[in-house]
């Protein structure tokens, strides 16, 4: 069931959402909610996600050749090592050379283990990691 409504931001950049909303969602006071904004589109998406109370997010970006199956390489790392995925997104830079892979992840016990493995058996040209903002 689709729910539609106007909701308003105040002066403090705040909204709210409609309890009819929250309810029909199971949103709670400290559910928490993923924000993803398109600039290019003006469009925004609120996602309800489930992370473990001890999770933190961190965000991932690697350099990939444009090859299949390169991407899936690199979400068998993240599924053989136990690291859940929020939110991923790909775009090819150049075709048939490179892309670029975007994700948000439950940070990793060890970033420099995790980068290594990426490189290594995913084949990632280059693998950043950042605190999400």
């Amino acid at each position: 069931m689709k729910d539609v409504k106007i909701i308003i931001i105040d002066n403090r950049g705040r909204i709210v959402l409609p309890k009819v909303t929250r309810k029909n969602l199971g949103l709670t006071t400290n559910s928490q909610l993923m924000l993803v904004s398109d600039s290019e589109t003006k469009e925004i998406r609120i996602t309800p996600i489930g992370l473990r109370n001890e999770s933190s997010l961190i965000k991932v970006k690697v350099v990939m050749k444009d090859i299949p199956g390169a991407l899936a390489k690199l979400l068998d790392i993240f599924a053989e090592e136990g690291i859940g995925l929020v939110y991923s997104e790909a775009v090819i830079v150049e075709k048939d050379k490179t892309a670029v892979w975007t994700a948000i992840s439950e940070n990793p016990n060890n970033i420099d283990r995790l980068k290594n493995i990426l490189k290594e058996k995913g084949e990632a040209l280059e693998v950043g990691f950042s605190p999400l903002d």
